[in-house]
């Protein structure tokens, strides 16, 4: 493993994908594990190349006694970097789904950061994604994975695998804490099957990542094609239906589901097959997507109520 072909690779990630322009603020996330100590090492280290204006959030979640030894430790990391760090205490309560509720409470303090906010997802956590989607049978837009620029939040490790990221924190002689949950966390779950999936196909972990990249090209087409086809089909927040139903149903549902999320609607994909699938033989007949939602059809229009 070399560091310098490492910091290559990160360098040419960001500026092929556009992650960020020179002077830009990016706020890191640092927990403290191998993944966002890598991360902050090698930000800092290319700083002069990369030219972002680097600061740190660490979280103290209140779970576990070690967690505000954790969160010391990366101020200190940050020190010797000189980087400025944010120690943001959430005081969670333990209990039932607490690692949504964390990761929920996360992203509600990044969100209202200004500038971007880089996350140490990588390709390995991109397998994991998509094996995970696709055992509870998302579909295409499930299945494409994580994207290395949403908005807000970057991802500049996406393309790393975890045996890469190891390798070069030994080689720098990073120190990490390890999380225990993450063992017994649906994703450390995921992790163990990875062994299994061996006995079928050599590095089942580097496939299913070249899954998720092949399905997101894929995707993004689709979802050009439904813009072009959602100004013909919506007017003053109304579906032609009968507009509507002479494209194809992959097209349909991307232009259902983004007119029912523009109205703060979120439905899942078993509501959009219905609606793919309703004939309704009556004018003014009626389909409950959420207790006080409907969707009521008029002549040939679909409307919200």
């Amino acid at each position: 493993m070399s560091v310098k072909k490492f910091e290559h690779r990160l360098l040419s990630v960001i500026k092929r994908h556009q992650l960020w322009p020179s002077e830009e603020d990016v706020t890191l996330a640092v927990s403290g594990g191998v993944d966002s100590m890598v991360l902050l090492d090698v930000l800092a280290q290319t700083q002069r190349s990369h030219r972002a204006n680097l600061k740190v959030v660490t979280f103290d979640h209140g779970f576990r006694e070690e967690s505000a030894t954790e969160v010391q430790f990366v101020n200190e990391v940050c020190k010797r970097h000189r980087i400025p760090c944010i120690m943001q205490s959430l005081n969670l309560v333990d209990g039932p789904n607490k690692q949504e509720r964390a990761r929920n409470a996360r992203r509600e303090v990044l969100s209202r950061i200004d500038g971007l906010v880089a996350t140490a997802h990588h390709a390995s956590d991109q397998a994991e994604t998509v094996l995970f989607r696709m055992l509870r049978g998302s579909g295409l837009d499930g299945l494409k994975g994580m994207s290395i620029r949403s908005g807000k939040w970057v991802k500049p490790l996406l393309l790393e695998f975890k045996e890469d990221i190891v390798a070069y924190a030994t080689e720098r002689d990073l120190e990490w804490k390890e999380d225990p949950s993450n063992i017994t966390s649906t994703r450390g779950t995921i992790r163990q099957l990875w062994a299994d999936l061996e006995k079928v196909r050599t590095n089942p972990e580097k496939a299913m990542a070249n899954v998720a990249t092949l399905l997101s090209r894929d995707a993004e087409y689709l979802d050009g094609l439904a813009e072009q086809a959602t100004a013909d089909v919506l007017s003053d927040n109304q579906i032609d239906v009968g507009k509507l139903r002479l494209i194809h149903p992959a097209i349909q549902s991307r232009i259902l589901r983004k007119w029912l999320w523009k109205n703060d609607i979120d439905v899942r994909g078993q509501q959009i097959e219905l609606l793919l699938n309703w004939r309704p033989s009556r004018n003014g007949a009626r389909i409950q997507l959420q207790s006080n939602v409907h969707i009521l059809q008029r002549d040939t229009a679909w409307s919200l109520c």
